[in-house]
């Protein structure tokens, strides 16, 4: 096992909310590291929306929370026996819609104070100094909150290709171009995004995606699998193949189709009238690893395109860890475990790989060897060199001298801040206890 990060106050700004009946990569590093270091994880930044949907219980958002009803900082004991400080943010306003750059930006940005405000009264409760922040895929308050935290690093935690993304397109790529330039280091989970982000960021480094490997391993949770059940694990939205899954569906009316996840995709209505599909939505977490194992055969049935090229599926090491059989259409860099899986693209191909899956299978110890190499204690641990090392560069660089940024004015960024940020050359200087006082709000 590679040393731990310890002893260091870290700030993640998330875009996925703590709770929720998926697991999620951020959430499951950070729980990790939270082990030895301490924690504050700001999550999903609600809306006012979210709150009235939440108030009138059409979801499950925490809307006691968002209006401080009820703490917004909470202090949770993980099945690990790490502390978790989780902050829910007070409601923003919704501005995804917004087309022009300008208003997004000013009003995104009065969501960016509100949020500065709520972290910085969480830090000085929790009794941060001096943190490390870590920004989870979520640029668009990135850009606005970068060096005001008095932060000793500050790194891009990367999970999709933002540019891809649907929900994202208005103003995801443009943030993050300049958000990766305001970091000083990116943290990508797939080798296809390294690449892609690499050319942008001052540091990068790679760190795929792991498995609760004791979750999904737990032989306790081992029924007798139904020889003709091929299944299919995560959410239903834009990134699945429907015309390949419909094909494949239809030519294999004796097999039962089952597809356990969030519903995001008008698509999916084409399945639920097959006579053979079984749509069972969310499940709880720990409920997950029993659904695997009814499982014959398990899929990935991906499009091929800008969004899945840069994804490290979380699902292949979970199916993995239950040692089952997988296909998987040829979505982007299957390198890691390609030897483990059977690739198909066409629906007669998908069907014939599954079939035979099925029928001849002899490679269980394998596939759960590999996961087990894959857990997200190895991966958190990967994280955690990442961050010593720009925290020790960036040591490096001050003790040499090298020019600081110090903001003047809160909610600038990108070309149009350097009008407002002061060049300070700081003398050499070995006692980095100093270097606070340096980077204090003007």
């Amino acid at each position: 096992m590679k040393q731990a990060l310890r002893n260091e106050q870290i700030v993640v700004i998330g875009l996925p909310a703590w709770e929720g009946e998926y697991l999620k990569s951020t959430v499951q590093l950070v729980g990790e590291l939270a082990k030895d270091n301490s924690v504050l994880y700001v999550e999903y930044p609600f809306t006012w929306k979210d709150a009235i949907m939440g108030k009138l219980g059409k979801t499950k958002a925490p809307w006691r929370r968002m209006l401080g009803k009820e703490q917004r900082l909470r202090s949770l004991r993980l099945d690990n026996g790490a502390e978790m400080n989780v902050l829910t943010l007070p409601p923003m306003m919704p501005v995804n819609f917004i087309n022009g750059d300008a208003l997004y930006d000013s009003l995104m940005g009065a969501n960016a104070r509100k949020a500065h405000t709520a972290i910085q009264a969480a830090m000085k409760t929790l009794g941060f100094h001096r943190p490390v922040v870590v920004n989870a895929f979520n640029p668009f308050l990135g850009v606005f909150l970068a060096r005001q935290f008095n932060e000793k690093a500050l790194i891009y935690y990367c999970y999709d290709e933002i540019s891809a993304a649907k929900w994202a397109g208005k103003h995801g790529e443009r943030l993050e171009r300049k958000f990766m330039q305001q970091a000083d280091a990116v943290v990508t989970s797939s080798t296809p995004l390294f690449m892609a982000k690499q050319h942008i960021a001052k540091r990068s480094f790679l760190v795929k995606n792991g498995v609760d490997f004791n979750l999904f391993n737990d032989s306790s949770s081992t029924v007798s699998r139904p020889s003709r059940t091929i299944g299919y694990l995560g959410s239903l939205d834009e990134r699945l193949d429907y015309n390949l899954l419909e094909s494949t569906v239809i030519s294999m009316p004796n097999y039962q189709f089952v597809f356990v996840g969030r519903i995001n995709s008008q698509e999916v209505e084409r399945l639920r009238c097959l006579p053979n599909v079984e749509l069972v939505g969310s499940q709880p977490v720990a409920s997950l690893p029993s659904w695997v194992q009814k499982f014959g055969v398990c899929m990935i049935p991906f499009l091929k395109n800008k969004l899945t090229a840069g994804i490290y599926p979380l699902k292949i090491n979970e199916y993995f860890a239950a040692g089952k059989p997988v296909v998987t259409t040829d979505f982007g860099d299957l390198d890691d475990f390609r030897h483990l899986v059977s690739v198909a693209d066409t629906p007669k191909q998908f069907a014939k790989a599954l079939e035979a899956a099925l029928e001849n299978d002899g490679r269980s110890q394998q596939r759960i060897a590999f996961a087990h190499g894959n857990s997200w204690q190895q991966r958190a641990a990967d994280m955690g060199i990442a961050i010593q090392q720009v925290v020790t560069e960036n040591k490096i660089l001050f003790a040499a001298g090298e020019t600081v940024w110090m903001p003047d004015n809160f909610n600038r960024w990108g070309e149009a801040s350097m009008a407002f940020f002061k060049p300070k050359t700081v003398r050499k200087q070995t006692e980095w206890p100093l270097f606070p006082a340096m980077l204090a709000f003007s």
